[in-house]
């Protein structure tokens, strides 16, 4: 992904979620979005060194929902405390993925307040392939898949993400026997 999604001078930070991080079935969305978090910091940086109310304010959610998720994390040996911070381990890799593509999520999705974390997430599963241009088309059982969320998540996340103006192009095709939605991610 290119940085065009973001702003003249704007050097926030992408937060970027494997797909080995993304597809795992062991972990709740806001798990995935705070442990993708921590990797992106670990690619960086080594650890993180956040807190729990810092995390809250950059993806708009509850300082105990992040110490709740941090607990998990830990308990479930996602994570690794070290001296003032955090580590990710390497038990995500255990999970099997076909497609390998990660996702990066611009600093304009994660800390947008008006949408829930699974639709921040599958905006970067739409954005993956689409980057503003190209067109993403899959099957609803696919990307629900690939989230390890119900299909009908996808469909109310997408409604959210057309609600919030974040989808350039929107447009569902059907013919015989079969049903495709196009999509394309706005970049603004």
């Amino acid at each position: 992904m290119d940085n065009d999604l973001h702003s003249k001078g704007n050097t926030q930070l992408i937060v970027r979620i494997p797909a080995t991080i993304l597809s795992n079935d062991d972990l709740s969305l806001n798990e995935k979005l705070i442990l993708g978090l921590h990797y992106t910091f670990d690619f960086k940086l080594g650890k993180t060194v956040m807190t729990n109310k810092q995390i809250g304010l950059m993806f708009c959610l509850h300082p105990n929902i992040v110490s709740y998720c941090h607990k998990n994390l830990l308990s479930k040996r996602f994570l690794n405390k070290v001296k003032s911070g955090f580590t990710v381990s390497h038990k995500h890799l255990q999970t099997k993925v076909d497609d390998k593509r990660e996702i990066l999520l611009p600093f304009e999705i994660y800390s947008h307040c008006d949408l829930s974390t699974g639709a921040k997430l599958l905006w970067g599963e739409y954005n993956s392939i689409s980057k503003g241009e190209r067109e993403y088309f899959a099957k609803r059982s696919y990307t629900s898949k690939r989230l390890n969320v119900s299909e009908e998540s996808i469909t109310n996340w997408t409604k959210q993400l057309m609600e919030c103006q974040l989808l350039k192009s929107y447009t569902h095709n059907r013919g015989y026997g079969k049903s495709q939605k196009i999509i394309v991610t706005s970049n603004e």
